[in-house]
């Protein structure tokens, strides 16, 4: 191993390090914005309660915002989880 392979090395750990760190902030944005998005009609529909109205809900204002906001994390988090893999493998 030469030293450009060390630095090579070294440089790719850094990035590592970096990628692992957003990982947590993403993840911890996601499960905060997903448990402020409004409960709706919960797991009471689901298994055969009253959903009177609440599956053609309609999102408006900040509920949308926090509703566009959480895909938007998901899939940078899976963008970010994705690259961190490939790095792992140098």
């Amino acid at each position: 191993m030469n030293i450009y392979e060390s630095e090579k090395m070294s440089l790719v750990q850094q990035w590592l390090q970096v990628v692992r760190i957003i990982q947590i902030i993403l993840s911890i944005a996601v499960i905060s914005f997903i448990l402020m998005q409004a409960r709706g009609a919960g797991l009471g529909s689901a298994f055969g309660g009253s959903s009177a109205g609440s599956v053609f809900k309609t999102r408006r204002g900040v509920e949308r915002l926090i509703f566009n906001i959480t895909i938007v994390f998901v899939i940078l988090f899976a963008v970010i989880s994705i690259i961190g893999a490939v790095l792992a493998h140098f």
